[in-house]
């Protein structure tokens, strides 16, 4: 995993992440975890769609292939960070949307696979927008001081994802 982040902290806010910690053991918030670490909206997803488009962005849109590459980096440290918490709430960090009832694994069919840099960027846009509202939606939801702590640090670092994206897209939009 990512650990030492330092080589992209430009794609990272300015600040240190929570350790992750809980109150209790709690099965019911393992699950909502679940949905923001493997979920079709998730970190594991993110990492799969930032990669496969750093991949074949490199040589074409070298600007977009360094920003996705770092944000695939920071998107890592995430998906370590909510699967430590997981694992803190009972649970194994597996890639699946709960467990409890079972629920569905991760599929790449929650990947984008389009190579057209603006297609590429509107959808990182989306995603980027549907994290944080479901991040927001689970801080609300979620009872647990330690867990809301790490969601709002997380929100931030995608706030950042999202300008740096809208930025690309308006560059781009004018071009293809």
């Amino acid at each position: 995993m990512p650990g030492d982040i330092s080589k992209h902290t430009k794609f990272i806010v300015n600040l240190p992440y929570p350790k992750p910690r809980v109150e209790r053991q709690n099965v019911e918030y393992a699950n909502i975890l679940l949905q923001d670490y493997a979920g079709a909206v998730s970190e594991f997803t993110a990492v799969s769609l930032y990669v496969y488009q750093h991949l074949v962005s490199k040589g074409e849109f070298e600007d977009y292939a360094e920003i996705i590459g770092g944000i695939s980096m920071a998107e890592m440290k995430h998906l370590e960070l909510i699967g430590e918490t997981i694992k803190l709430l009972g649970i194994k960090p597996i890639y699946i949307n709960s467990v409890c009832p079972h629920g569905q694994l991760w599929t790449p069919c929650y990947v984008n696979f389009t190579i057209f840099i603006k297609n590429m960027l509107l959808e990182d846009i989306k995603s980027e927008r549907k994290a944080i509202e479901n991040y927001k939606y689970h801080i609300s939801i979620i009872k647990d001081i330690y867990i809301r702590e790490l969601l709002e640090r997380i929100i931030l670092d995608e706030e950042l994802h999202l300008k740096l994206f809208m930025e690309l897209y308006e560059k781009y939009s004018t071009r293809y």
